[in-house]
């Protein structure tokens, strides 16, 4: 028998209220004690959220995060970005770390992402992203690299190397005691 319609919602409220929780409480136990692996790198996200909410220059300042609680925000954020939007999202806020993000990528074994990103970088002028560059704008959305950019977002939507989720969760898993130091 199918569950009902209130029984689904009561079950979701109970999740989410555990959730913030956990992020309320930054405690990091019971975020690896959680079965689902989205939801996993969800509560994670937000919890690494907390400690990099400053803007530098019109981007997040992530200097607050060791090496690997920064590759699993970098990639939950490119994530983020061409699951909801396109890769251009993630370098309005985040300009300056396209290198980093690339090398995040391959340190959680996203390798054709990485090459995908790499691809984009190099568009990039000293490999970071032009905020308020109208010229530069317009040759991407015509130019040569508009199609190095079109291929690097469907290679992050077709989730070429595998869900994020999936292959943040084995890496925090991996580095335990990385992902709560600090």
């Amino acid at each position: 028998m199918p569950m009902s319609k209130k029984e689904i919602q009561r079950q979701w409220a109970e999740k989410e209220a555990q959730m913030k929780n956990i992020i309320k409480n930054r405690d990091w136990n019971a975020l690896f004690a959680m079965d689902e692996n989205d939801d996993f790198s969800w509560t994670l996200e937000q919890i690494l959220w907390s400690f990099v909410t400053n803007r530098v220059e019109g981007n997040f300042d992530i200097s607050n995060l060791n090496h690997t609680q920064k590759t699993l925000f970098l990639v939950l954020e490119l994530e983020n970005a061409t699951q909801a939007d396109a890769l251009l999202s993630f370098f309005e806020d985040f300009a300056i770390y396209g290198r980093e993000a690339v090398q995040a990528l391959e340190e959680i074994g996203a390798s054709q992402c990485a090459a995908a990103l790499n691809a984009v970088v190099d568009t990039l002028p000293n490999g970071i992203f032009p905020k308020g560059d109208k010229e530069f704008w317009d040759s991407l959305m015509s130019g040569k690299n508009s199609d190095i950019w079109d291929k690097a977002d469907n290679v992050f939507t077709d989730y070429t190397d595998g869900k994020f989720s999936d292959l943040c969760r084995t890496y925090a898993e991996t580095h335990r005691d990385m992902v709560h130091a600090g």
